[in-house]
């Protein structure tokens, strides 16, 4: 295949943002020469006025009357009335218009393969591109029913001709359609910059051309291109807001990016709305269902779309999926043989797999079946970069590069494998050393190394050893831990692309992590989280869902140290008082929800669960739901299990576990969130009950979360008139009070709540702020110690309270407030040095070495709390502690600024142990740094 050249223009200058999605588009025929109702039609057609397109392609008349009706036949198929397409392309076949004929079955062809009878079209189009071998529009639609077939010699036979008459020059390259067939030969070459060039030529000469902009969208997805996808798919809905390919790819994109379900549900709806039988949509929605476990909803989405197109691949490879996972090989193979009987080469069908088998920790199976795949296709790149990928995560290094270089050499436009391997070949032998403890391979970056192996080595065998002897289980080696000092770094080695929340991850065999100089975070914590997850999932057999490890780990470090706890009690009251606490066989699906918020919560309820099952069942009945989980048992069965209580019955006990553990939250002000976002109901529900002050209060509190201040304001006066200590109507009278800078109304109203027993947190925040606006120094302190009591996991009211006291010079009150904010906000490196530094003023060396000790888990490799931690260890006499300290300072990389403290503290240390002889080295090394040092200076004259 020869290179193209010539017909690249720049990629993005007419290009324009808009909410993106796929398409699945119609080639539109010319209208310089149609009549005003087919060109009438064809515009509503390519702009999504289909009730007018229809109209106007019915009335078109004469010659042009067999052009209308083709346009039509690829209208109905667009609103997804297939057998209305295929009965309109039939009754042209004969048509007098060669063209429109020859079109006609290139149509009929298209919707056969669309609705699976993908033979027929090959025998509909092959004797017709005999008859025809120049129609451009015939060769492609053959080409592409060889491909759905897996008969790709023959189809590439086919591909290669376009790029022949391109050498030859016998294209005409001012035809949009045309260059379409171009980007079409190249894509399916694997030539990704001809491929993108032609595509964007053919959008350059027509703008409507659908089909090209939703290909090269695909293209750009199949290289993890989302970004790029977008735009070829903005243009799209820029025309045609109603395309359902369009809405259905957008949702696509949401769940690659973000993993945004909620938008990517109502982008499907929408498709589903103006096609019913759209198999994109509904493989979107499966594959959400699929990752959410709703495994019934994901087979009756999947069998929909069979009803469409009974041989659809990505149909029957959801069901595979899911017979695989629930171990129904029967099943498992039936679909497979169904699909490979008619295409032996459709090697994507693993790729579907994959992606649902590597969220379910399947990583073992994952590799299984991307060798299938690479066997039924050998030039299937995509299958070898998960591959490569899928050993990279059971730390087989060698042999996940290996497939990596394969996958590059095949296809040099995979941005997931050319950021993998260019960490792996690049940055990973420049910057990075693996070193090796009792049980673990781990890697640190090489400045790091000497530092952190100090702190985390001895922490995680502690960990191990710890676990080992609970869970009577023996993880299978390797394992592998590594720590990025890049973010970037962490996330192209987790993920394969950069941008990743998560501060660790675990696969079973190898955790990957974000080094504490990232910043802004708890490396023991994180750590000690991710090594539970090794244990639960490989006890379950890769098996255990996302609630129960996830609860696992939290559980895990809250024993580890009470401090990691996650500090969200107040949302599982919120979410228990507002009905929207899931049951625990629910609680899977809390994770997979676009806000951070909600997943947070998600986490919490999930480590209170394990809490609550270990408290009142013992551990051992954890372990044990692992081993259920290997045998293939879901959560409801496992739960019964191992409490010996249905699901219905242990979720009643739960609840009344957590209303005893809430308890400090009740009375405590409520603000409903749930059926508030629909406010025509709301307002619907207000109109009928005038007088209910309930009813009045929602669609006040409604339109304050819709961010309607004037509509809240009336709504919020309307409730008051009819209650005037309603809470919800007083709150949002409040906040739109300080939103207009009206403190004074806003503080009789906040007082007004507390008085008629509305009081919460958030009110006691804002009485604490208009009493620091009125410099109300006692009344501010007061709020703030009341918050406390409303919410004793918030950090803030401590931390106001820290800075208060501070500025008032009472700096022993506003360390007691710092004590208890760093217990709360385990990610925060700051106060601890401010505790550390105040308590060595105070020479209170026990609180010294509390809270350098916290540090450590935050980022050992910080000079002052090295040095503030050796100093106190060395007064307390801990002195082969406070050298540890010391050696690790001079350890750190850069260097202390002033490295002969580190060695004049080793001196101390060393004089407190009696060894005068390294004492008399370390003051050496001292005053070879700095010969004026005074206290180096009496000290040596003390050791002679």
């Amino acid at each position: 295949m020869a290179e193209m050249s010539g017909t690249s223009t720049n990629k993005h200058g007419f290009r324009g943002w808009v909410n993106a999605a796929l398409a699945v588009a119609v080639l539109t025929i010319g209208t310089q020469d149609a009549s005003a109702d087919l060109a009438k039609g064809l515009d509503g057609l390519s702009q999504g006025q289909y009730s007018l397109a229809k109209r106007a392609l019915k009335d078109t008349k004469g010659a042009d009357a067999d052009k209308a009706k083709l346009a039509l036949s690829k209208l109905e198929q667009e609103v997804g009335n297939y057998k209305g397409a295929i009965d309109i392309a039939k009754g042209l076949l004969k048509s007098r218009d060669q063209e429109v004929s020859l079109r006609a079955h290139a149509q009929l062809a298209e919707l056969w393969r669309q609705t699976g009878r993908y033979r027929q079209a090959k025998d509909l189009l092959e004797p017709l591109y005999k008859k025809n071998p120049k129609h451009l529009l015939t060769r492609h639609a053959l080409g592409l029913a060889y491909v759905n077939l897996g008969m790709t010699k023959e189809a590439d036979v086919l591909w290669n001709l376009f790029f022949d008459e391109y050498a030859d020059g016998s294209l005409d390259l001012t035809n949009a359609e045309v260059q379409y067939f171009v980007a079409e030969a190249a894509s399916h070459l694997g030539s990704v910059t001809d491929a993108s060039s032609s595509y964007e030529e053919a959008i350059a000469i027509q703008a409507d051309f659908h089909r090209a902009n939703f290909d090269w969208g695909h293209l750009f997805l199949s290289k993890y291109n989302e970004g790029e996808a977008e735009k070829s798919f903005a243009d799209i809905l820029k025309i045609n807001p109603k395309h359902p390919g369009a809405l259905a790819g957008l949702a696509a994109i949401e769940v690659n990016t973000g993993y945004d379900a909620e938008a990517s549900q109502e982008f499907i709806k929408q498709a589903l709305k103006v096609n019913p039988n759209h198999i994109g949509a509904l493989m979107v929605r499966a594959s959400l269902e699929t990752d959410r476990g709703e495994w019934e909803k994901a087979k009756a989405t999947a069998r929909r779309a069979l009803e469409v197109n009974p041989e659809s691949f990505d149909a029957r490879a959801v069901l595979a999926t899911i017979a695989w996972l629930h171990d129904d090989v029967k099943e498992y193979e039936a679909q497979k043989k169904r699909v490979f009987d008619i295409n032996p080469k459709y090697s994507k069908f693993f790729h579907i797999m994959m992606h649902s088998t590597d969220r379910e920790h399947r990583y073992e199976g994952a590799i299984k079946l991307g060798e299938e795949a690479v066997k039924r296709n050998p030039k299937d790149y995509e299958a070898m970069q998960l591959l490569g990928s899928g050993y990279l995560r059971l730390s087989r290094e060698d042999e996940g590069i290996a497939w990596l270089r394969k996958a590059f050499r095949g296809d040099q436009f995979n941005a997931r494998t050319l950021n993998v391997l260019d960490l792996f070949e690049k940055i990973i032998p420049r910057d990075y050393v693996m070193t090796k403890s009792k049980n673990f391979n781990i890697r640190y970056h090489k400045e790091e190394r000497k530092v952190l192996e100090r702190y985390i080595t001895p922490t995680m065998e502690k960990a191990y050893a710890d676990m080992v002897k609970r869970y009577g289980f023996t993880p299978t080696q390797p394992l592998t831990l590594e720590l990025y000092k890049e973010a970037e770094h962490y996330a192209v080695r987790t993920v394969g692309l950069p941008g990743l929340g998560a501060l660790g991850v675990c696969f079973g065999h190898v955790v990957t992590a974000m080094a504490p100089s990232v910043g802004n975070l708890n490396w023991g914590m994180i750590m000690w989280h991710e090594l539970s997850h090794v244990f639960a999932i490989q006890l379950s057999d890769y098996r255990v869902p996302r609630w129960y490890t996830e609860g696992l780990s939290e559980y895990e470090t809250i024993r580890a140290r009470p401090e990691w706890r996650r500090e969200n009690d107040a949302d599982l009251w919120a979410a228990l008082q507002d009905g929207t606490l899931p049951s625990v066989s629910e609680l899977n699906l809390a994770f997979m929800t676009p806000s951070m918020q909600a997943v947070v919560v998600a986490y919490h309820l999930s480590s209170v669960t394990i809490e609550y099952i270990v408290a009142e069942y013992g551990f051992p009945a954890v372990v044990e739901g692992l081993k259920l989980f290997a045998k293939g048992l879901e959560t409801p069965a496992v739960i019964e299990k191992i409490t010996g209580r249905p699901v219905a019955q242990f979720d009643k006990e739960f609840r009344a576990h957590l209303r005893r553990r809430l308890a400090p939250y009740k009375g405590s002000l409520f603000l409903p969130v749930k059926g508030l976002d629909d406010l025509k109901a709301l307002e619907a529900a207000a109109k009928k009950s005038p007088k209910s002050s309930d009813a009045q209060a929602r669609l006040t509190l409604g339109y304050f979360y819709a961010g309607k201040a004037p509509e809240a304001t009336k709504a919020s006066e309307a409730t008051l008139a009819l209650d005037a200590n309603n809470h919800i109507a007083l709150f949002v009278a409040a906040e739109l009070a300080l939103h207009a800078k009206d403190a004074d109304r806003a503080k009789k109203l906040f007082s007004q709540l507390v008085n008629s027993g509305g009081d919460g947190y958030d009110v006691r925040l804002r009485l604490s702020m208009l009493a620091m606006r009125e410099k109300d120094k006692k009344a501010f302190v007061g709020h703030l110690q009341t918050a406390k009591t409303l919410d004793p996991e918030k950090s803030h009211p401590y931390e106001a309270l820290a800075e208060f006291y501070n500025q008032e010079g009472k700096l022993e009150e506003s360390m007691r407030e710092l004590e208890s904010y760093v217990m709360i906000e385990q990610m925060s490196l700051g106060p601890l040095l401010k505790l550390m530094e105040y308590y060595t003023k105070a020479k209170r060396w026990s609180r010294v070495i509390h809270f350098g000790e916290l540090a450590l888990n935050l980022d050992p490799a910080q000079g002052k709390v090295q040095l503030g931690l050796g100093k106190a260890l060395t007064e307390v006499k801990r002195f082969d502690e406070a050298l540890y300290a010391f050696d690790t300072a001079l350890l750190i990389r850069p260097r202390l600024r002033r490295p002969a403290l580190a060695h004049l503290g080793r001196a101390k240390a060393l004089i407190g142990k009696g060894d005068k002889r390294e004492a008399k080295k370390a003051l050496r090394d001292v005053l070879d740094i700095e010969p004026e040092n005074a206290e180096g200076i009496e000290l040596s004259a003390t050791l002679k």
